[in-house]
């Protein structure tokens, strides 16, 4: 029968996005490289022609593809710092959960002069420039800074800024990962694993070898609806030099693997 269905492989699903080094194509799992919640995942593959015309009408006699962007869309839900780097065009590859958590064990008194010494319960896990967060129970008043010399005998630290308000003692210490906005650092190349489920639960799986980050990075805080990171991944071919190459030479930017 006219548009009779003949198979169950319906497009209706959600997929697991893993994001990494060039190199580490093949070893990308969702434990370690996954972004988390993802909507709306799309590849799309735009072909360009160049067409050869005739006569006064200028009809196309004869075309030759000359281009073949592969481009791939989707929502982040999870603020991570991870993904925040990835959004803003930098090597969130490299960022860790920044996990280490203190408090302040004396309280600090306003100063006009300005402080820069916190004395803390406990100085393991921190080191010369990492970022701190001083939060004052669970409220809006927080300190923040650079540390710039730590002293382990007295658990105390200085940072690179000065603050001329009190904190009270008890004040949760956490050290945050600082992600630059707007910087013109160039992004490396990355590598993508993209496994999707259609409605049946079979399984769709994708191979980006070679990406940027170019469109994502929305920090919105809103109250009708949850934000996202509205992600763009830019597939460029691989040259000979690069991992996987013999992989991809014949296949163009990416492989789709499907039953």
């Amino acid at each position: 029968m006219a548009g009779e269905a003949k198979t169950n492989q319906f497009m209706l699903g959600t997929a697991t996005v893993m994001v990494g080094p060039q190199a580490d194509l093949f070893s990308l799992n969702p434990d370690e490289h996954s972004i988390g919640l993802v909507k709306n995942f799309t590849l799309t593959s735009e072909p360009g022609f160049t067409d050869l015309t005739q006569g006064v009408k200028n009809t196309v006699v004869y075309s030759v593809m000359t281009a073949n962007k592969v481009r791939a869309n989707m929502e982040a839900y999870e603020y991570t710092a991870k993904n925040l780097a990835y959004a803003a065009a930098l090597d969130g590859s490299t960022i860790t959960p920044a996990d280490t958590a203190t408090t302040l064990q004396t309280a600090v008194a306003a100063n006009p002069v300005g402080t820069d010494t916190l004395e803390l319960a406990a100085v393991t896990g921190l080191v010369v420039n990492d970022w701190l967060h001083v939060q004052e129970g669970s409220d809006d008043r927080v300190t923040m800074g650079r540390i710039s010399a730590i002293d382990a005998t007295a658990k105390s630290v200085t940072l690179a800024q000065s603050f001329k308000h009190a904190i009270p003692a008890g004040a949760k210490v956490t050290k945050v990962n600082a992600i630059g906005v707007g910087s013109k650092k160039d992004q490396p190349y990355l590598a993508a694993k993209v496994v999707g489920k259609l409605a049946d639960g079979s399984v769709v799986s994708l191979l980006i070898p070679k990406l940027r980050v170019t469109n994502g990075f929305a920090v919105a805080f809103k109250t009708d609806s949850f934000g996202n990171l509205p992600l763009q991944f830019d597939v460029q071919d691989l040259t000979a030099s690069e991992p996987f190459y013999a992989e991809f030479a014949d296949k163009g930017s990416a492989i789709l693997l499907t039953e």
